[in-house]
């Protein structure tokens, strides 16, 4: 068995991503490179293989293929800037730890404490916007204490920026090399582009860059391709050619490698998928039109969601997919580097992307590994990021001064809340019947207003000062939250019952408990015969259990008996898929009721994020106990 010691350099070295040498290494974790010799012998030995490969010169580094092959699962990687420890302090204070000790922190992330009472300091200035919060620190112990609200807007704006990161900053991406640099490889691929008169769509920039991160890393291992696939043929005269070899020509220079005719004609025919299709057949045309209505059909049947009018997402989802099929005519492997994250953060995308795949499969014959719905749920990801910027909360204004001051008004609040607010109407006085028929959702004046609607006012100054923007942030999180509650209230009620509650200590399989579930819900009228066929047949497809000790089974196709959700605690941990499962909930939903998933999976994801819940819940002695810790669990 391995020491603490000996995971945390596995950890180190899968976070690098990179050679690090056994002084470095030592340095980190307070020891010898002596030391650290004799641990990676360890950690071979107990593998019996070489996971831990060593070189006199550039230092130790993990064999992915013998991490995959030996089921080792990725941990998240050790937070590197002083963003993403800020981002980590924060989590581990709202979630896991009501108070964090400094010491065990510095050891647990490798920083110095010079470091820590930086981010700690920082903290501060961001936590300063938040009336409500207080960083407390007594000697080497640290506390947020203050306004569970407050809490959990801190930690949704930090998660934000995460997703940000996660769905649409290159960085991220550029990240994943150390060495070389691929924002200067971005750069002069767009100066090329620009020269060739050549444009690039926004959304598929990252995802071209991630394929020329690829290819520089093998050929820096003198690891060529010999052939490009038919598909990637591209003619030396056309423009993709032209770009693909000035820029290899230019790694060719900086890199001090070879460059190679198949590196260029395989970049060349990656980068003519990327663009627009106005060549393309008439049968791949209606190809294309049949699986993006597929595509939208299940999207809004099952998540509520349309992105029908969202043109980015079409020719971006389209050109992903022509570029997994050539991938998987040519067996190209498709490393997993955000599978983990999707699946343990993000489920819902994930789970997005699971659904789309099947509607990928029936249309095009394509079957897509998971690996390759990780990078589809990036796709769906950003999709829905955009799609939920749309949704804002209608405002009426009542200003009782001239227009020109009026609009100043607004506009400071458009350019501060313009994101989650829409000016619906402004008004020089209150009157009930007007308002009324425009129906907003909060009413701001800047005079004294009393009226019989049901609607929150709050009155705000002429000039919109600092008190007065953090009352309407609170205002607007306040009615964010009602509207969570009110959905999860409704969809408790309706869908988790009584019966359908059950406490194992007796069940010892995966299958066992898939079968007792299904068999439960027929034998009760809730669903049909095959309900049990169609759960297992997307257990195949990819496990739906989670790292955090649940699973979600649920059908490939929607539910032709009645919406209801299955509850079953495990007394004792049952093995499923890669993790050890005291929680499973079996979904079974109409097609009718499919908006109610969204709302689920808003409260399985919260449900990741508070293990103190999760721990209460799988301890729950009855199905009251359970209900009302459920309730508890809110944005």
């Amino acid at each position: 068995m391995l020491t603490k010691r000996q995971n945390h350099i596995i950890d180190i070295l899968n976070s690098e991503r990179r050679p690090v040498t056994g002084k470095e290494l030592g340095k980190l974790l307070g020891v010898s490179d002596r030391t650290i010799r004799t641990d990676v012998e360890g950690i071979n030995s107990e593998y019996g293989c070489r996971l831990i490969l060593a070189n006199r010169r550039s230092g130790y580094h993990v064999d992915y293929e013998l991490m995959k092959k030996h089921n080792i699962r990725r941990k998240a990687a050790i937070p590197q800037t002083a963003l993403q420890r800020r981002a980590y302090l924060i989590k581990e204070l709202l979630f896991h730890k009501r108070e964090i000790n400094l010491l065990e922190l510095q050891e647990r992330i490798f920083v110095s404490e010079y470091s820590i009472d930086n981010d700690i300091k920082k903290l501060r200035e961001l936590i300063a916007k938040y009336p409500g919060l207080k960083l407390e620190r007594s000697k080497n112990h640290l506390r947020l204490s203050g306004d569970e609200g407050d809490k959990r807007r801190l930690y949704k704006e930090l998660l934000m920026e995460e997703l940000k990161d996660n769905f649409a900053n290159l960085s991220a991406i550029a990240g994943i090399w150390k060495d070389f640099d691929l924002l200067e490889l971005g750069e002069e691929f767009m100066r090329i582009c620009k020269k060739h008169s050549y444009r690039i769509s926004e959304l598929e920039y990252p995802f071209i860059m991630l394929h020329a991160g690829v290819s520089m890393e093998r050929m820096l291992n003198q690891d060529y391709i010999n052939t490009a696939s038919e598909e990637e043929e591209v003619e030396a005269g056309e423009r993709e050619y032209a770009i693909a070899d000035e820029l290899f020509s230019h790694i060719s220079c900086i890199c001090h490698v070879k460059r190679t005719e198949e590196e260029v004609r395989r970049f060349a025919g990656f980068l003519k998928g990327c663009g627009t299709r106005e060549n393309e057949t008439g049968s791949q045309e209606a190809q294309d039109q049949a699986l993006m209505e597929q595509i939208y059909e299940v999207l809004q049947s099952e998540f509520d969601l349309d992105l029908s009018q969202d043109e980015e997402f079409r020719q971006g989802f389209l050109s992903h997919i022509r570029r997994l099929s050539r991938r998987q005519e040519s067996s190209e492997e498709i490393e997993d580097w955000y599978l983990q994250e999707l699946r343990g953060k993000y489920p819902l995308f994930f789970e997005m992307a699971i659904r789309v795949s099947e509607r990928v499969r029936e249309v095009c014959g394509l079957e897509l590994e998971e690996a390759q719905l990780s990078f589809l749920a990036l796709y769906l990801g950003s999709a829905c990021q955009r799609l939920n910027m749309t949704v804002k909360y209608q405002v009426a204004v009542i200003i009782p001064n001239s227009h020109l001051i009026s609009k100043s008004c607004v506009d400071k609040l458009l350019l501060r809340f313009g994101e989650r607010i829409t000016v619906a109407g402004v008004f020089s006085f209150f009157e009930e019947r007007q308002i009324r028929a425009l129906a907003p959702d909060v009413i701001l004046s800047t005079m004294p207003l009393k009226h019989q609607l049901d609607i929150p006012t709050l009155q705000i100054s002429l000039f919109l000062n600092s008190e007065d923007e953090s009352r309407v942030f609170q205002l607007l999180n306040r009615l964010d939250k009602i509207k969570y509650h009110r959905n999860f209230v409704a969809m408790m009620e309706r869908l988790m019952r009584k019966e359908l509650f059950h406490i194992s200590d007796s069940l010892k399989t995966r299958e066992e408990i898939i079968d007792y579930l299904c068999r439960d819900l027929y034998e009760k009228g809730l669903s049909e015969e095959n309900f049990r066929e169609n759960v297992l047949r997307r257990e195949a497809t990819s496990s739906t259990s989670f790292v955090h000790g649940f699973a979600v089974p649920h059908a490939t196709e929607v539910s032709e008996g009645q919406s209801c959700i299955s509850i079953l605690l495990l007394r004792e941990p049952v093995k499923w898929g890669n993790f050890n499962v005291r929680l499973v909930v079996l979904l079974a939903v109409r097609e009718t009721d499919n908006q109610l998933l969204r709302v689920f999976f808003d409260w399985l994801c919260n449900l990741v994020t508070d293990s103190g819940t999760f721990e209460k819940l799988v301890q729950a002695k009855n199905y009251e106990e359970f209900k009302k810790l459920c309730a508890i669990q809110q944005i």
